[in-house]
């Protein structure tokens, strides 16, 4: 008995493991609904809602004139189905201008962002800001000019969910665990604040002019990539209730082998738990 349940569970194992391998994922591209920079200044009073460009990183316009920008990016996600497994989540950027003899291999950052926040009418032709117009973002405001932040220049987790390395002009992918996860969440019912971008700002001339949404090339727009696996409710085989069908509940499956009358195992409702009901799960199989 022992030596065929051994045999048993090799067979399922290497059945659970082609299965997954060939399990058909599906995969959303946004390009932002909604983005915006928060220019630092004395007053918060800049914004570009509706410029070409975001701007993330530390300025040097003359001396004592250190400012930082710091770009916030909204994607919508609502058309993943609720009880989706995220799998994996990307951020691609493009740099359309970088400074004079600028610093490279530089940490940018996409951090999640706590609060909802505006995007007005302001357009800024260049990375000093245009004046904030009602319904914008600013380095003060969440929606200008009644809603502030907590913090100036945003609030967001320490962690960051996503990074990747900037040198000149060009695409830029962020990647991370922690971009899933904050996806994973908003398909659950968490509220989707976007995310705010920041960069290494320890030299000067950090600052890069990345496209926004409104750019006139829309191969440049900022996009995020999903690749997700659909769950769905009361499966045959679902039996830890995941919303999906896979080796974890193979596992389930294994443990309650043998006579189990009334078992959820028992697929067929025969009283026992065997090989029949494992064709049966396998024929639900998610991944």
């Amino acid at each position: 008995m022992f030596k065929n349940r051994s045999m048993l569970s090799l067979l399922v194992a290497t059945l659970s493991c082609h299965l997954a391998a060939t399990a058909i994922a599906d995969e959303l591209v946004v390009v932002a609904d909604r983005d915006n920079t928060l220019f630092q200044s004395d007053s918060g009073g800049l914004s570009s809602g509706s410029g070409q460009h975001l701007y993330t990183g530390r300025v040097n316009f003359a001396e004592n004139d250190n400012w930082e920008r710091r770009a916030i990016l909204h994607f919508d996600v609502s058309s993943i189905p609720e009880g989706s497994n995220i799998l994996e989540v990307t951020m691609r950027m493009q740099v359309t201008r970088t400074p004079p003899q600028p610093p490279t291999n530089l940490l940018f950052e996409l951090h999640a962002c706590f609060g909802e926040w505006g995007e007005g009418g302001s357009s800024s032709g260049g990375g000093a800001g245009a004046p904030s117009q009602v319904g914008d973002a600013t380095w003060y405001h969440k929606i200008y000019p009644k809603t502030n932040w907590s913090n100036p220049g945003g609030d967001f987790t320490a962690t960051p969910s996503g990074t990747t390395i900037v040198h000149g002009n060009g695409p830029y992918v962020f990647v991370g665990d922690g971009l899933a996860s904050d996806v994973q969440g908003w398909v659950d019912g968490e509220t989707n604040f976007g995310w705010i971008m920041t960069a290494d700002v320890s030299e000067f001339r950090t600052v890069r002019q990345i496209a926004s949404r409104e750019n006139g090339n829309v191969s440049l727009r900022p996009t995020l990539t999903v690749v997700y696996e659909e769950g769905s409710d009361d499966i045959p085989g679902d039996f830890n209730g995941d919303g999906l069908v896979n080796g974890a509940d193979v596992g389930l499956l294994l443990v309650a082998w043998g006579p189990c009358p009334g078992c959820l195992e028992d697929l067929d409702g025969n009283g026992i738990v065997n090989g029949a009901d494992i064709g049966l799960l396998l024929v639900n199989w998610t991944g």
